[in-house]
Formats: C-alpha cells, structure tokens, sequence
C-alpha cells in the first residue's frame, strides 16, 4: 500500500508583527489541504516590501508566540539565516530538498499573484510547489496582466487535484480581512488596548519587549 505525502504549507512574510490577517486565512485553507505543518517564515530584507521596523529576533518572537494558536504552525528561519534578500526560488529548492517525501504548498496573497512576473525566476517556481493563493482587499483578478492570466489558464485547479507533484494554482474562498501591519503599528502606537487584529500571545510579547513605541 502505498503511504499518502505529508502536506506541508510555507508562508513567507514580512510578519511585522504577525497578525489575524496572516493567520486566519491560512487556518481556513489548512484543513481543506490537510496540512501536516505550516511553516512562518520570516523574509530577510524583502526585496518587494518595506524593511521591517523591529529586530529579526524580535519577529521570531511574536511568530514563536503565535504558534500557540495551532500545534500546525512551526517558525522557521531559514531565510533568516541566509543573511541575503529573501528570494523565492532559493527557498523553494531548499525545502523540497528537506522535504522530499512531502508535496509542498506556498501560500501567497493576490498581491503577490498580481506581481509574480515581477520576481526573479518565477516561471520556475513551479517546479517545486503548488500555489495557494489568499484574496486581498483591494486586489482583483480582473487587474491580472496577461502573463498571469495565461499563467492561471494553465495552471489553476481544485484542492483535489494537488494531492501530490507541483505547479498547480488554487484561489483559496477565505474572507479577505482589511488590515494592513503598517495599519496596526500606528493602533500599537497610539492605544494600550489590544487591536482586534492582534491575536492575544502576540499582543502579550510586544507588551513584554514594549515594541512598536
């Protein structure tokens, strides 16, 4: 008889902090996908997005404090430890290098989708993983560029059929939620409440390291 994959998620991140507009829809889609794990992972001087405001060990912490949430969830390094620009294609490699026996999932919001034809080697990507991508306010696949568009023609699928192999597309049905980090730093800033936003573990070590002040 022959032993079903493992199922393992990736999710890459800026994670500063870490928040519910992370988190719940990856939860969302985790069961449908039948994760064994996830993994958080935080970039290293992401290429697309604005650097990040706290330390990296501190980004490790609020994602260590977010794993008690779901036993699934696993902070990985990885990029971290490179000491490069985070790029995609290096990570994915690695990971089904490690994980050979299991079929791999990266998860990416519709912005990323949006720009893939901007990052470096993204036709490749594919040869590693399948892609789950999470709606985002704001973005829509009516904006797609044509590339995306023959991209999404010969590639998107059901969940069923990305049981095992790579380069598959799924849009994920989760309920995109209207936050952006940049958003919730400014509530961190100026309220000592929790933001609705911010789950508990994670709102307890900014307080803890007095973060975002």
């Amino acid at each position: 008889m022959t032993r079903a994959k493992r199922q393992i998620a990736i999710v890459g991140g800026t994670f500063d902090p870490v928040h519910w507009g992370h988190l719940k829809p990856i939860l969302e889609v985790a069961n449908a996908f039948n994760f064994e794990c996830i993994h958080l992972l935080p970039t290293c001087a992401p290429p697309h997005r604005q650097q990040p405001e706290v330390l990296n060990t501190h980004r490790l912490g609020m994602l260590d404090a977010a794993t008690e949430l779901d036993s699934r969830f696993v902070v990985n390094d990885w990029e971290l430890r490179q000491g490069l620009p985070s790029r995609t294609l290096p990570t994915l490699k690695h990971f089904h290098t490690v994980s050979a026996d299991a079929t791999l999932y990266f998860i990416i919001g519709m912005d990323s989708l949006l720009n893939l034809p901007d990052w470096q080697h993204w036709q490749r990507l594919f040869d590693f993983a399948h892609f789950i991508v999470i709606p985002r306010p704001g973005y829509a696949l009516a904006d797609a560029s044509d590339d995306v568009k023959d991209l999404l023609a010969a590639r998107q699928c059901d969940s069923a059929d990305m049981q095992t192999g790579s380069g598959k597309i799924s849009i994920a049905d989760t309920q995109p939620l209207d936050i952006s980090a940049t958003e919730l730093r400014q509530q961190l800033r100026n309220h000592n409440e929790r933001p609705e936003l911010l789950p508990e573990p994670v709102w307890n070590y900014i307080r803890e390291h007095n973060l975002y002040r």
